[in-house]
């Protein structure tokens, strides 16, 4: 599995916070990008999820998670929707392809690496929806980056 180290860059995002089970997550990004489009933001990259229930139980009942995507500039929030600013941060990014069924092999795979190259994971995981429920119809041309924040050690 091809990874790298990225540095993600100060940003404005807009977010929802939830604790549902993981099937409502449509809802939320639906939620989320009509909010983008009535109201003409411009937007940065790709819509994510940063979990903070571990990966592992996100099909056990509720998760806590948040959907957020980067944006250009301030925006009016709603009840649901908060503008946060995030600090710069040091992750280390694999690509999943396909299907969120098997997703806990490629965290296992960017762990290893992790582990190999003396990083240590100091935060929650993300997960970039690259072509995804919001974009695409068909699980398996899925492409989801998973982005672990690290500090070299």
């Amino acid at each position: 599995m091809e990874s790298e180290v990225k540095v993600i860059p100060e940003q404005k995002l807009a977010v929802i916070n939830c604790k549902t089970p993981i099937s409502d997550l449509n809802i939320f990004l639906s939620m989320l990008m009509g909010w983008v489009d009535a109201n003409d933001i411009e937007t940065i990259g790709e819509p994510f999820i940063v979990y903070f229930s571990p990966r592992h139980e996100v099909n056990d009942g509720d998760v806590v998670y948040d959907v957020s995507i980067a944006i250009e500039e301030d925006a009016d929030e709603t009840d649901k929707i908060r503008v946060v600013d995030m600090i710069e941060n040091k992750v280390l990014s694999g690509i999943h392809y396909g299907s969120t069924d098997n997703i806990l092999e490629t965290y296992e795979k960017l762990v290893e690496i992790a582990q190999e190259n003396h990083y240590d994971i100091i935060g929650s995981p993300k997960e970039v929806l690259v072509k995804n429920l919001h974009n695409c119809d068909n699980e398996n041309e899925y492409v989801t980056e998973i982005q672990l924040p690290i500090i070299e050690m």
